[in-house]
């Protein structure tokens, strides 16, 4: 009879092992389809901007203690932010893209900034290891952060020269993603614009 209990007690043991894997597989499962659908559209989970939003002209200083001023007029040039963190890994995946846009399209009519949320020494150590050349804020102002939503990080933001939001891409960009922001930009650059045309 005591043998017979133990016997009792084991399969207990076992069936509920079998029922709290069973709870643990549903839960992965559930979280795996959530993390799938982050992935496929983070905007719809993240704080971003968002397209026709309008951000603020700002003044910070760069990474080698210089003063930038984003302004936004009508004849001011394009925005094309670039949000990174040196602790960021998924920002290393933006980064060639980044540089050969900085290198194709950065003029008088396109501007291309990084904002990165390092602290300067952190930031200026960053750029140095990979040879990055666009200029880097350092965004670590409230301001900032709440007004351009640079709490996704990477996120790459385009913005018209009056402060309109033409396009937001979080994460890291997909060949279709770096193609769709090239064929925008190729729009803006001067021989393409008819008199001051502003998207």
């Amino acid at each position: 009879m005591p043998f017979k209990r133990i016997g009792d007690i084991w399969t207990l043991i076992f069936v509920l092992i079998i029922l709290a894997m069973g709870v643990e597989i549903l839960y992965l499962m559930v979280q795996n389809r959530k993390l799938s659908s982050i992935i496929e559209d983070p905007k719809k989970y993240f704080n971003v901007l968002s397209q026709k939003e309008v951000v603020p002209s700002i003044t910070a200083m760069d990474i080698n203690g210089n003063e930038i001023s984003l302004r936004y007029s009508s004849d001011a040039p394009y925005t094309l932010l670039f949000w990174f963190s040196s602790g960021c890994e998924a920002c290393d995946d933006n980064l060639i893209f980044w540089k050969s846009i900085y290198d194709e399209f950065n003029s008088e009519k396109i501007r291309c900034i990084g904002m990165c949320v390092d602290a300067p020494e952190e930031a200026k150590e960053f750029t140095d290891q990979y040879g990055l050349e666009f200029p880097v804020i350092c965004a670590r102002d409230q301001y900032i952060l709440e007004s351009y939503k640079g709490n996704v990080l990477p996120q790459t933001v385009l913005i018209s020269p009056v402060g309109t939001v033409l396009g937001v891409w979080p994460g890291a960009l997909e060949k279709g993603q770096q193609g769709k922001i090239t064929a925008l930009l190729r729009q803006f650059q001067p021989q393409n614009l008819k008199g001051g045309e502003n998207l």
